[in-house]
């Protein structure tokens, strides 16, 4: 989800991306050493240590605005838009009492498992269901016992489940999709500020960032957010020159949404549904819940 501090530093990054083209380690493209951050200058950065403006170093601060916020219109009724399904690496095979967790090979665990109980012990109800949200992290084990734990008197070993009193397993898997929709809408003003203490850099660096952000008009923050991001001017600020600061403010306005995102699974049974991330256990036709949510 994005907000103002994970636009701030999708900004910061793409700043460094262009003063820094071959990376962090190599040199700027106006040959001198910048910072980049979010915030405002402060009077350590003017003087005091070696990496201070009166020591050579340019700097390219990221702030938002007071003020430079507003909503606008978001898709009427915030409608789901469901994302790239995530299928199944999970398989589980049911022979009465037990039943057996495989992964496919060399692929990444994912999808949903689930077993439906036939049951005439009482401390089973008939037709209950336990399933778990497969993790990245998972292995055949992992899986076994979060099943396991979720039925009265289950136990697990290695990639097996065994659940005594159950007349019947039934197991089945499923795929899940990320959705998403948008909760609201907004435009907000961010300021990115050069300074220097020479003008030749402060004008290098500022015309570096302008032909730098020509054609930049979306950027992605660290969440997988996009939003748009559109030029509204800089300038020349000479204010500070008796202290030695030479400035050059440049105004972008970004248009991004706040997004609620949820997970969709696919069903596994005719009469359970099932929700991801994490382990639950459904009521199944006429039986009950097994276990905690």
């Amino acid at each position: 989800m994005a907000d103002i501090v994970s636009i701030s530093r999708a900004i910061v990054a793409q700043m460094a991306a262009i003063v820094y083209p071959d990376g962090k380690g190599q040199p700027s493209v106006t040959g001198r050493p910048t910072k980049i951050f979010r915030g405002w200058l402060t009077q350590a950065d003017y003087a005091g240590a070696d990496c201070t403006l009166n020591r050579g170093v340019d700097f390219i601060t990221v702030m938002d605005l007071q003020g430079g916020w507003r909503r606008i219109d978001e898709p009427l009724g915030r409608p789901w838009r469901q994302e790239a399904t995530i299928p199944a690496t999970v398989s589980i095979v049911t022979e009465v009492s037990t039943a057996t967790i495989a992964l496919q090979d060399g692929a990444t665990p994912s999808g949903i498992v689930g077993l439906r109980i036939r049951s005439d012990s009482a401390s089973i109800p008939d037709r209950s269901v336990a399933a778990y949200a497969v993790q990245p992290t998972d292995t055949v084990a992992s899986i076994a016992a979060a099943l396991a734990a979720q039925i009265e008197g289950a136990t697990s070993s290695g990639a097996i489940v065994s659940v005594p009193g159950a007349t019947t397993l039934d197991g089945a898997v499923g795929s899940y999709a990320p959705a998403v929709r948008t909760a609201r809408r907004q435009q907000q003003l961010f300021q990115v500020t050069v300074w220097s203490a020479s003008t030749e850099a402060r004008d290098a660096l500022g015309t570096a960032l302008d032909n730098g952000m020509a054609f930049i008009d979306w950027l992605t923050d660290a969440n997988g957010s996009t939003f748009q991001i559109e030029s509204r001017g800089n300038w020349n600020n000479d204010a500070a020159q008796n202290s030695g600061i030479f400035m050059r403010p440049f105004r972008f306005i970004v248009t991004y949404d706040t997004d609620a995102r949820e997970v969709m699974a696919g069903m596994l049974f005719s009469t359970g549904v099932m929700t991801v991330p994490g382990d639950t256990t459904h009521t199944a036709g006429d039986g009950t819940l097994n276990g905690a949510a």
